[in-house]
C-alpha cells in the first residue's frame, strides 16, 4: 500500500511536469490515416472492471477494422481478463509499477516494443502519467487518450476524448473511437463474458448437488480487492441480511463469493446466517464462480469487479456505492439496481483510490433495511414476470 502511494505521488508531482515538457519537444499530428490501420496498441495497465467495461470499445475496433492486429498491453493486474476478450490479437503483459525500482528492465521492454511500428495507439488509462509517457518513446504514427480536469496527462496525444463523471465509464471508452469517426449504436453497447459449455455444465452440477435448483439463490461479495477498503459494506451487515432473507423465505440460498483471501471472512459470514447459507470464495477458477452467479438471481456487493462482471452475464445485480459514483461506475445494465450512501459528501471518488477523507464511513451508511427492501422489490418483479 505504501509503495502504490509512493508511485502515484511520483506519478503526479513528476509526471506532469515530463509530460509537459515533453509534448514541447514533439509536435502533435494533425491527421490519422484511418483508412490503413494495421497494427493497433491498447494500453491499460488496471483493472478487471475497467477490461470488462472496455469490451464494446475492443468489440467495435475491430469491427471497423477486422484485419487489424489489436495487441493489448496491460499488467499482471488486469492480464486474466484481457486473455478472456476475443477481440484483442496479442497481449503484451509489463508491470509498468516497476520502471522505477527497476529501470533495466525497462528499458529492455520498451527496446522489445519498439520492433513494432503501431499505426495507432489508445491510452485508455484515467489517470496514471506515466502511460502517456510510455506512448511518448513506443514507435507510432497517432496516439489517442484522455483528457482529465486538472490532471494534466493528455498534453502529448494526437488527439484527445473528454471524460466526464456524468457519463457511465463504458460510454467514456466508446467516446475514444468516435475521433476516428466511429460511434456505437444502443444495441452495440452491451457487455460479454464468454463461458464455456464445460463451466456452465459445472455450474448446473454444482446447483444441483448442493440443492440450489430452483431456489432463490442470492450471491454477495464483501471483499472489493486491495485497495477497495472504503468500498466495502460491513461484514456484519451481509451477515444480518442474509439471516433474515433465508429465515422469512424458505425458498431463498446464500452464497458467499470472493478470492481465496476473502474466505475465512466469508466464512464467518455464513456461520453467522447458518442455515441455507455457504461459502464458495477462492474454491474455484473465475470462469467456474461467474458460471455459478449467471445461474443465480441476484448478486450483491460493492463496486468492483464481480459487478460489472455478474452485470455481463445478465445477472441482476445490487450495487452497494459509497465513495463511487454510480453513474460512472455502477453496473451497466438496465436490471441494475443502485443503492448509493446518503452521506452528503458521497460520491467523492473520481479517479484512482483518492478518496475525499482517510476513514470513509459513507458504506456504514447503507443500512441493511435499504438492502433488504431492494432485495424484496427484485424478488417480487421475477415472481411477477414468471408468473
Amino acid at each position: 500500500m505504501q509503495r502504490k502511494a509512493i508511485y502515484r505521488y511520483i506519478d503526479r508531482y513528476a509526471g506532469i511536469p515530463l509530460l509537459v515538457f515533453l509534448s514541447l519537444l514533439f509536435k502533435r499530428k494533425k491527421r490519422l490515416p484511418v483508412e490503413n490501420l494495421k497494427e493497433i496498441l491498447v494500453i491499460k495497465f488496471a483493472a478487471i472492471g475497467d477490461v470488462i467495461l472496455m469490451v464494446p470499445m475492443l468489440r467495435l475496433l475491430k469491427k471497423h477494422y477486422p484485419e487489424a492486429k489489436i495487441t493489448f498491453l496491460c499488467s499482471d493486474i488486469n492480464q486474466g481478463m484481457v486473455k478472456r476478450v476475443k477481440y484483442v490479437d496479442e497481449i503484451i503483459n509489463y508491470n509498468i509499477h516497476s520502471a522505477l525500482s527497476n529501470p533495466v528492465k525497462f528499458f529492455k521492454f520498451l527496446a522489445d516494443i519498439r520492433k513494432t511500428t503501431f499505426d495507432l495507439v489508445i491510452d485508455a488509462e484515467q489517470w496514471s502519467r506515466i502511460n502517456a509517457i510510455l506512448t511518448v518513446f513506443l514507435k507510432k504514427k497517432y496516439t489517442i487518450g484522455f483528457k482529465f480536469e486538472k490532471q494534466y496527462k493528455h498534453s502529448y496525444y494526437d488527439a484527445i476524448s473528454i471524460h466526464t463523471k456524468k457519463h457511465h465509464e463504458v460510454e467514456n471508452f466508446l467516446s475514444l473511437l468516435g475521433i476516428l469517426g466511429i460511434t456505437a449504436a444502443g444495441n452495440e453497447k452491451f457487455l460479454e463474458f464468454d463461458l464455456s459449455d464445460d463451466v456452465l455444465k459445472f455450474a448446473d452440477e454444482f446447483m444441483r448437488e448442493n440443492g440450489l435448483e430452483g431456489k432463490y439463490v442470492v450471491c454477495m461479495q464483501p471483499g472489493s480487492g486491495v485497495n477497495g477498503y472504503a468500498r466495502e459494506w460491513k461484514d456484519e451487515y451481509y451477515a444480518i441480511l442474509g439471516k433474515r432473507l433465508v429465515s422469512e423465505f424458505e425458498n431463498v440460498r446464500i452464497l458467499l463469493t470472493g478470492l481465496k483471501s476473502d474466505f475465512e471472512r466469508c466464512e464467518l459470514i455464513v456461520n453467522a446466517i447458518g442455515k441455507n447459507a455457504l461459502n464458495i470464495a477462492g474454491k474455484n477458477n473465475m470462469d467456474k464462480d461467474l458460471a455459478i452467479v449467471k445461474k443465480s438471481n441476484l448478486m450483491i456487493c460493492g463496486n468492483t469487479g464481480i459487478l460489472h462482471l455478474a452485470a455481463s452475464v445478465k445477472t441482476k445485480t445490487i450495487g452497494l456505492h459509497g465513495p463511487n459514483n454510480s453513474v460512472l461506475w455502477g453496473a451497466y445494465d438496465k436490471n441494475a439496481v443502485v443503492v448509493q450512501s446518503d452521506i452528503y459528501c458521497s460520491p467523492c471518488l473520481y479517479l484512482g483510490h483518492d478518496f475525499g477523507c482517510r476513514r470513509p464511513v459513507c458504506m456504514d451508511r447503507i443500512t441493511v433495511e435499504d438492502v433488504y427492501r431492494k432485495v424484496l422489490e427484485s424478488m417480487q418483479k421475477d415472481n411477477s414476470q414468471a408468473a
